[in-house]
């Protein structure tokens, strides 16, 4: 986890011979220099994520923005994720994705349509149906394979995907395991998930997957001018299993019961598929998100500093160390109902 890294620190100047021919062509079409870029990219951005800093490019009537990421060696499959991710999705003719305008590889820089509009605050029942049905639209896509990335992707059931996913957390809970009665809450829960899936085991024999977004929090979920809603930063996308984008979705969210009752109701109408399995496999997800936040979250907070550099840094671990208090409180009421 990388978010303590400094853009100043983790970025080199841009070197125009490592570009491509189609690199090269990518900033021809967007009116751009080696030169303009690199200032671009040393003035400031106007919005900050995580792991990459958004610039905005100026005289361009297109409205383009440029996402960088603050460490191109180690974040580069993130980079290529969204591009792909958005490539998919604009194959697919959805207007609810920003367009994508070309990707830097040797830069880890994509430049995307800049959405005008601003993060959803308040999900009361006509925005939850708007959301229910663009990403049904989303979810509809068919991929008969999963992983990520999502050019390298593994043929197998959803029971296959299921058990890789416990598989890759088992191994982040080695990692975390100076808290051992955390560790003990977690282990007991991914025997549950287990045996739960178990069995429900017809909800997972089929091999129909999708595009998965997977970081569907408040800040990536925006209403544009034109009161449309549209989802940004797809670096997480992988082809997965749409009830477990859902199932981190409604973690994301905070979603209550009534909420999560009026979300599934119009976004089972919406998709293009039938999904016998997928009220099954949605309950198996959640504590599984569950988990992967709270490992997450441990992780992060490992690499946390004596003194914050930032106020953007001071707020960012402030987050994360209230979100996990209330994401254990969550593990503890679940482990409570077993």
């Amino acid at each position: 986890m990388n978010e303590q890294y400094k853009f100043s620190e983790s970025r080199k100047p841009i070197n125009p011979l490592e570009f491509s021919d189609s690199e090269k062509r990518t900033l021809n079409k967007l009116g751009l220099t080696f030169e303009n870029l690199q200032k671009l990219l040393d003035g400031s951005p106007f919005a900050e994520g995580s792991y990459a800093l958004i610039f905005e490019l100026s005289g361009n009537e297109s409205k383009t923005i440029a996402k960088v990421w603050k460490n191109p060696s180690q974040d580069i499959e993130r980079a290529e994720h969204e591009n792909v991710a958005l490539r998919l999705l604009r194959k697919r003719n959805l207007n609810e994705i920003p367009k994508s305008k070309g990707f830097l590889k040797s830069a880890a820089v994509l430049f995307e349509e800049k959405i005008e509009g601003r993060p959803i605050e308040t999900f009361d029942k006509i925005t939850i149906e708007q959301l229910a049905e663009a990403l049904a639209k989303i979810h509809s896509i068919e991929l008969h394979a999963y992983g990520r990335p999502l050019t390298k992707r593994i043929r197998g059931s959803k029971e296959d995907y299921l058990n890789d996913e416990l598989d890759r957390l088992h191994a982040a809970l080695s990692l975390s395991s100076e808290q051992p009665e955390i560790t003990a809450s977690i282990k007991q829960v991914l025997e549950i998930i287990k045996e739960e899936a178990a069995q429900q085991i017809e909800a997972f024999q089929n091999n129909d997957f999708t595009l998965i977004h997977f970081d569907l929090n408040k800040n990536n979920i925006l209403r544009s001018t034109d009161n449309k809603i549209v989802i940004v930063g797809w670096e997480q996308a992988s082809a997965g299993d749409s009830a477990m984008d859902i199932a981190k979705l409604f973690l994301k969210l905070n979603f209550n019961e009534e909420q999560k009752k009026e979300f599934l109701v119009e976004y089972r109408k919406r998709l293009f598929r039938k999904d016998k399995g997928f009220q099954k496999r949605l309950e198996i997800f959640e504590p599984l998100v569950l988990v992967n936040s709270i490992l997450w979250k441990l992780r992060g907070l490992k690499n946390e500093p004596k003194e914050t550099s930032s106020e953007n840094e001071r707020q960012f671990y402030t987050r994360v160390k209230n979100n996990l208090v209330q994401e254990l409180s969550m593990l503890r009421k679940y482990l409570s109902q077993k």
